[in-house]
């Protein structure tokens, strides 16, 4: 019987363990399914009976003879874990695959792998012959090793099978099931006894799934949908631009306005594969990687470097190895701790691999190796080293409770010191498979957004350091490794501040002068002046302030103005998101229980930066009104996108929501959303009718369709826009709306604020939002 538990989580609540576990197990089970009905159509062409006497129902009933004989297997050797662990369950899979070829009848043996493992595979013996064993692991990315390790647990599996269906074991071995696939006859037989031995064990075992259920989706999501993509039906402008580049086939994905591969972009992503295949690829590397090299003592080319030392190092390093090593055993969840102790010997291998790396690298930059004992004291540099190996190891065998961010904590490590240790380490090793490339800048990426911005960081000591450094008389005379760590951390708060402002302000569809004035405004956050504002905070806190802000200041009469609503909406859209940025926010004392971040900005975003946002809107307008414009073509300058990349919408009437868009091939499909859209060859006629009708209603200053359509590759002049904007500046007012209790917001509370706050100045929706029609 099925049983439903509701389950409610509140905002911010961690998600409970059962909860967690429920969700591995179900993507470990998906991946499963998918592999093994990819690997069935290819190993098994006709199924588990010869071609002469296949047809669509031995098919069927093969294929789920074997998936059922594989949840079976599951079953036994995972239990009430159901396998959680993806590369496990792939291991497990492969066992199962091998024992169902080596049963395999004569006839049936058509499928191309038979080439590769010849006549090697004698009929109803396992495991098979060592040479046909490793030309199959070959073929299917298996490691040898973990395969090796479930061999008994196969022969548990073999003697469940022949308990189940009566068969008798015979000279193939104690994992041999003779009989197990012998005729179309008996398919059907097997199939329905497996299938009720799983049912079975599901009950005594305690599985949180009924994976039978996978076998009847006809289709599952790609690896691309699971890892983020969008979902089918309505598409906003910039998805359907990105659509069009995946489907021309350009070799980079982008949305208008966004730089190339910022460290956020969702366009390395095709550049994985399924993941599986990134795992498996990742196994395979690191075993490789560390090959030969020495776990517990360091290589001849490490102990030379520690000879540079007044006295060897190498006992304080593997002592600290050592306590390292036994915080991870500590840390070590339940399903992980019989593997801890082997991942722990591949991490040290690597990081003796890597240290050398780093030595040889300095010494080629340095041209001596006076630096050595200088490098090799600092704990710090070891513990982040050290970190960043073991992340490979986990990340590379699914370890989901000790990877990024417990890592970290595990350690005693703070995000800014790993930080650090990210970039060289990336870079010294340049046969990192690219699902741990694009793990690390996931990584990296959250460290800059927020995790180096706590409160308890280091990052503040150092950047108060640093400020004051500059500030000195002294500044000038050069600068220290330390000093040029931080500006590099900083500029690359910038560039994922960029590539996120302008993938918002696209989605907001905002005038460029806009932009320009928003990107200033995040400078003066990021580079000193009000850099206290992202204590405790996270970046998308301040960019969604900042576009509230600027777009408060500019407001013009006939324009809708942008409310926090809207902001959110598209906020949401974006990757990565999260509803707690918008939620919760820190705000002045680290007492004070968070709030929406409506409260924010209006108790300690707006006091902070309201002399800023003026002069920013005061200099915009001042450039504007001269011959030579340099704050919005600066602005421009260090966030426009290179030329071959996709034009953005352009505003080629200042007074009217009228954008002309260059053509993209592919044309992609449409979909209005907060303004009309019109692609030539692809909307209906009676679209550009009504535009046509809207641009003669209101002429302004002779201008007309025409003077729109000519206007399709030039930049609006600056003057055009400068005229639009009111002459005097207004402080920006805080958001109108009640007063509530002091705590986070609920949902439906927060939706109730940002209604008020959208009704404090009437919008008309009939002019600012698209036909929901494509």
């Amino acid at each position: 019987s099925e049983e439903e538990h509701p389950l409610r989580l509140p905002p911010g609540e961690p998600i409970p363990e059962a909860l967690r576990r429920l969700k591995e197990h179900y993507m470990a089970a998906t991946v499963a399914w998918k592999k093994y009905d990819q690997l069935f159509a290819t190993l098994f062409p006709s199924g588990f009976v010869g071609a002469a006497t296949a047809d669509q129902t031995t098919s069927d009933d093969s294929k789920q003879l074997g998936w059922c004989a594989f949840l079976v297997a599951k079953c036994l050797v995972f239990g009430a874990s159901g396998g959680g662990n993806v590369l496990d369950v792939y291991h497990l899979l492969v066992c199962v695959i091998e024992l169902l070829l080596s049963h395999l009848p004569l006839d049936a043996r058509g499928g191309a792998i038979w080439q590769s493992l010849g006549a090697l595979v004698p009929k109803e013996h396992y495991p098979m012959p060592a040479p046909a064993r490793a030309a199959l692991h070959a073929e299917l990315k298996a490691d040898p090793d973990r395969i090796y390790k479930l061999d008994s647990a196969v022969a548990k599996v073999s003697a469940d099978l022949r308990a189940t269906l009566g068969l008798q074991q015979a000279a193939g071995g104690p994992s041999s099931a003779p009989g197990l696939l012998r005729d179309a006859a008996s398919l059907r037989k097997a199939r329905e006894a497996v299938d009720a031995r799983y049912a079975k064990l599901v009950v005594e075992t305690k599985q949180p799934l009924d994976d039978r259920a996978l076998s009847s989706i006809a289709s599952l999501p790609s690896a691309s949908a699971a890892g983020g993509a969008m979902p089918r039906g309505v598409t906003s402008p910039c998805r359907s631009s990105s659509a069009a580049c995946a489907r021309s086939g350009n070799a980079v994905l982008m949305t208008p306005l966004r730089d190339p591969n910022p460290p956020s972009s969702p366009a390395h992503s095709h550049l994985m594969a399924t993941p599986m295949s990134g795992q498996l690829e990742c196994v395979g590397w690191l075993r490789a990687a560390v090959r030969g090299v020495p776990a517990e003592e360091a290589s001849e080319a490490l102990a030379g470097y520690f000879a540079h030392c007044s006295a060897s190092p190498a006992e304080a390093i593997e002592q600290r190895l050592d306590g390292l090593c036994d915080k991870l055993r500590a840390a070590a969840g339940e399903y992980e701790a019989e593997e801890i102790d082997e991942q722990c010997v591949l991490g040290r291998r690597l990081y003796h691999k890597m240290l050398l790396a780093f030595l040889e690298s300095e010494e080629r930059r340095l041209q001596h190796g006076h630096f050595v004992e200088t490098l090799l004291s600092q704990g710090i540099f070891h513990s982040s080293l050290f970190a960043c190996c073991m992340e490979c190891v986990f990340a590379s065998y699914c370890m989901q409770s000790s990877v990024f961010p417990q890592i970290m904590h595990t350690l005693d490590l703070s995000p800014f010191d790993l930080y650090k240790v990210i970039d060289p380490f990336v870079k010294h090793e340049p046969s990192l498979p690219q699902y741990l490339r694009v793990h690390f800048r996931e990584v990296e990426v959250k460290i800059l957004e927020h995790m180096a911005w706590a409160l308890e960081s280091p990052l503040h000591a150092q950047l108060r350091e640093y400020d004051a450094l500059l500030a000195s008389p002294e500044a000038a005379g050069g600068e220290s490794r330390a000093a040029t760590a931080l500006e590099q951390f900083l500029k690359k708060v910038k560039y994922l501040a960029a590539s996120r402002v302008n993938d918002l302000c696209l989605r907001l569809l905002l005038r460029k002068e806009l932009v320009a004035q928003i990107w200033e405004c995040i400078k003066v956050v990021v580079e000193g002046p009000a850099r206290h504002l992202m204590r405790g905070r996270h970046l998308d806190q301040i960019i969604m302030c900042t576009i509230y802000g600027v777009c408060k200041v500019n407001k013009r009469q006939d324009e809708a103005p942008k409310t926090f609503r809207d902001i959110i909406e598209q906020y949401k859209r974006q990757d990565k998101a999260a509803a707690k940025v918008f939620r919760e926010v820190r705000m002045g004392d680290a007492g004070e229980p968070p709030q929406d971040i409506i409260a924010f900005y209006n108790k300690i975003f707006i006091p902070a930066m309201k002399d800023h946002l003026l002069r920013i809107l005061d200099a915009s307008r001042k450039q504007q009104r001269s011959p030579c414009s340099t704050l919005q073509s600066t602005a421009e300058s260090e966030i426009r996108p290179p030329s071959g990349v996709l034009a953005s919408p352009q505003r080629v009437l200042g007074d009217r929501d009228v954008f002309v868009s260059h053509p993209r091939t592919p044309v992609a499909a449409m979909t209005p959303r907060t303004r009309t859209l019109y692609a030539f060859g692809d909307s209906p006629s009676g679209g550009l009718l009504r535009i046509n009708h809207q641009l003669a209603s209101q002429p302004r200053d002779g201008s007309d369709a025409a003077n729109a359509l000519r206007a399709l590759s030039t930049t609006p002049s600056h003057g055009a826009a400068s005229a639009a904007m009111p002459a005097p500046a207004a402080v920006p007012a805080p958001v109108e709306r009640k007063r509530s209790h002091e705590g986070g917001m609920s949902k439906k509370q927060l939706q109730r604020r940002l209604a008020d706050d959208g009704a404090a100045i009437p919008v008309d929706r009939s002019s600012s939002h698209g036909s929901s029609s494509g």
